[in-house]
């Protein structure tokens, strides 16, 4: 079941009133804070989404929250309410959820997800200055403890990253990964397999296997994600344009051209399997208004598109007898 926005806004407010509970937390605090942690896996998910937020973003991420009266028989100069990793505070945390959860949960608690809805982006912002643009219909998993690691586990991202020769940024794309060799470039893994495009700089896929280059205007996919991969050139400036409404092309099947639209507007999207390998050159910009971008997609594709009510259909076009 897709969350609505009330109800992520919603536990947005709680994670936050947590974060900045916790770090004068009494046992009693702790106990609840754990005892909500385990509620529901999306109080744990939106916790740690503050949190990470809070390590790039600092105190501005607790504007929402209103300060705390100050007692007027308080002498004591008022602690800070960031919960600043390392610290005895996070040692405590560690315990509590130990004591709670078991070993597991500590594990699980390193990486954070970051998710979209079809239709919806996101931009992360790590503390590297490194940024990561999410498509919609996507799940990221990022890790606390090194912040030069990210997990593609479905959909599409953009990597904007500056290398370190010392730390090279990688993505782990199922059994695949990939190296950035100081880089702009675009990763989509979906039903079409696992496609790479490099924007600026270059990258090395596979590098333990295969060691592939890719540079600026080179692509592959990889249709099984085992290695078995096809390359080709591609125009830099269209590598992630989706991130500004557009969708380009170069001899790609409709099957692909489907899905990639379902991910940027969010609609469902059913294609006459008479169609999926036809070819499409050209590109598509993305109409916030469904109805006339659907209507444009039927010449530009030259397809019938039919809405219905579970989405829009992608037919052949009747041609007329001669």
């Amino acid at each position: 079941m897709t969350m609505t926005a009330e109800r992520r806004d919603a536990l947005r407010a709680e994670a936050i009133r947590w974060h900045v509970l916790i770090a004068d937390a009494t046992a009693d605090d702790w106990e609840s804070f754990v005892a909500w942690l385990g509620a529901d896996p999306a109080h744990a998910q939106a916790y740690d989404e503050i949190e990470a937020a809070d390590a790039v973003a600092g105190a501005a991420i607790l504007e929402a929250v209103p300060a705390a009266p100050i007692a007027a028989n308080d002498d004591s100069p008022v602690t800070s309410r960031r919960w600043w990793l390392g610290g005895g505070v996070a040692a405590a945390a560690a315990l509590a959820l130990a004591i709670g959860f078991g070993p597991g949960m500590l594990e699980r608690s390193d990486p954070w997800r970051v998710a979209t809805d079809a239709g919806e982006t996101r931009t992360i912002t790590l503390q590297s200055g490194d940024r990561i643009a999410l498509n919609g219909d996507s799940r990221l998993v990022l890790d606390r403890r090194n912040p030069r690691y990210a997990k593609l586990e479905q959909g599409e991202a953009a990597f904007t990253i500056t290398h370190d020769p010392d730390a090279p940024f990688v993505v782990q794309v199922g059994a695949q990964r990939i190296q950035d060799v100081g880089t702009v470039f675009n990763v989509t893994r979906d039903l079409q397999g696992l496609r790479v495009a490099v924007a600026e700089g270059s990258v090395i896929y596979d590098p333990d296997g295969a060691a592939v280059t890719l540079r600026a205007g080179q692509a592959l996919s990889d249709p099984s994600g085992n290695g078995a991969i096809l390359r080709s050139a591609v125009d830099p400036a269209s590598v992630g344009a989706w991130r500004d409404g557009r969708l380009s092309y170069a001899a790609a099947p409709l099957s692909l051209v489907a899905i990639d639209l379902a991910r940027a507007t969010g609609a469902a999207i059913a294609l006459d399997p008479a169609l999926a390998d036809r070819r499409f050159t050209g590109t598509i910009r993305i109409d916030p208004n469904r109805d006339r971008l659907f209507a444009d997609l039927s010449q530009l594709l030259d397809v019938s598109a039919t809405r219905g009510d579970k989405g829009w259909t992608l037919a052949a076009r009747r041609r007329a007898a001669p």
